[in-house]
């Protein structure tokens, strides 16, 4: 009994042993496997966040990586849809259509939405996606899919398969059990956000502004304004120094010449994120606007003498402004974009004004200095002189046509044409995140 007892342990002690040596293998390779799981997640995660900056150099390395070290379906898909959206930003089309086959072969009914991605990607994906499904059945249903799908996902399909078939019951089983149940689909990974896309646009510009296309408009009618307003200053003091003359003829040469500039930062929000054409800006400006007159005039009196006179008036205002702004793009994700704005402002308007004239009396070979006038003062002073209630406020109006390039993942050059309470020509840089 006692002998028999001892072999009892002695072949249990082995039958341990050898469970221990065929397990530590087993244990060590599902260690090994989950340790190279969340190696791939590591990687997917970092090219995830490389394509969020817009490198997508980078960002590719990652996914190819991750793909290389892949064997499941739903990390596969993901590496694949990376490349394929990453390749498509830095606009690669061959590349970007080879991957997206791969994300078709291993992920036959992912579909994607113009909510999340750019228009033209999603247009072409998913109709990569569509010819897909029409050509398996054509071919041959799960034997075409066979040769299409890479070695490595049909070997992971390889132990399911001899699996299912240890399990299968045996014929006189077969109609007691009940019918097997679809398997559950895949959950479906979150898609990768598009790169460029962010919802936000930071920016700033210089602007030239001025009215010299359009002065013409109103050009004349200040000049003479002006003019009239110098000739009856002449006539007055040269009638105080030499008694009632009569006039003549009178001529001017009155010039009007608008100039300034603008400079602000502005902050833009797109709805619908990289994909979206539309957007809201909301802008600070510093706006400098001079208006001025300058020129002679000449009056003829009928004895034979004259006046000539300098005139000299400016008007200058330069308000702070706050600016909605409303822009649409077009072919938006392009490296060239043609956009329209259309916006508007408002402002506290104020500013000041200088007015001067001087003019020589020349009767025969006599001349003498009569002398002028010359006035400043802020825009109060100027509407009590004119007798015109100068506006406290004004609206900007904006109607602009513009380009952008991209001239770095994000960063853009703008350039800009068009109306801002005048004629304005724009410069400036934006940065996308």
């Amino acid at each position: 009994m006692t002998n028999n007892s001892g072999k009892f342990r002695a072949f249990r002690w082995m039958a341990l042993i050898c469970a221990a040596l065929i397990a530590s293998p087993l244990a060590f390779a599902g260690q090994a496997s989950q340790s190279q799981e969340d190696e791939i997640q590591k990687l997917l995660a970092q090219a995830d966040a490389y394509s969020h900056k817009g490198d997508y150099k980078l960002a590719i390395g990652g996914y190819l990586e991750a793909a290389a070290l892949s064997q499941s379906k739903p990390s596969l898909s993901r590496a694949y849809f990376g490349l394929a959206l990453d390749y498509f930003y830095l606009r690669d089309m061959a590349n970007s259509v080879k991957w997206m086959r791969k994300v078709s072969e291993v992920d036959p009914n992912k579909e994607i939405s113009e909510l999340f991605y750019p228009k033209g990607f999603t247009q072409l994906f998913n109709q990569v996606q569509k010819e897909r499904r029409e050509k398996l059945p054509a071919a041959g249903g799960e034997e075409a899919l066979k040769k299409e799908v890479p070695a490595k996902v049909v070997e992971d399909r390889k132990p399911i398969r001899q699996e299912a078939k240890k399990e299968e019951a045996p014929p006189e089983a077969a109609a007691k059990l009940p019918a097997r149940q679809p398997a559950p689909a895949p959950e479906m990974t979150q898609p990768v956000q598009p790169a460029k896309g962010g919802h936000w646009e930071v920016g700033a510009h210089y602007s030239m502004w001025g009215l010299d296309l359009i002065k013409g408009l109103f050009e004349k009618s200040l000049t003479d304004r002006l003019g009239e307003e110098v000739q009856d200053e002449v006539v007055k003091q040269v009638q105080n120094l030499h008694g009632i003359l009569v006039q003549s003829s009178y001529a001017q040469e009155l010039t009007l010449d608008t100039s300034g500039s603008n400079y602000g930062l502005e902050i833009r929000y797109y709805s619908r994120g990289r994909a979206g054409t539309f957007s809201f800006g909301l802008s600070l400006e510093k706006t400098t606007i001079r208006l001025a007159v300058a020129g002679k005039a000449r009056q003829d009196f009928s004895n034979g003498s004259y006046a000539a006179a300098n005139a000299d008036a400016v008007i200058t205002t330069s308000p702070f402004t706050t600016n909605f702004s409303f822009r649409w793009d077009f072919n938006a994700g392009r490296m060239v974009t043609p956009y329209f704005v259309l916006g508007f402002g408002i402002s506290s308007l104020d500013g000041e004004y200088s007015y001067a004239w001087s003019a020589d009396y020349q009767s025969g070979s006599n001349k003498e200095t009569i002398s002028g006038e010359s006035e400043t003062g802020d825009f109060e002073a100027l509407s009590t002189r004119l007798d015109f209630q100068i506006p406290k406020t004004f609206i900007l109006l904006q109607l602009n046509f513009g380009v952008k390039v991209e001239v770095y993942p994000n960063v853009c050059l703008l350039g800009e044409a068009g109306i801002w309470d005048g004629l304005i020509l724009r410069f400036g840089a934006a940065y996308r995140f």
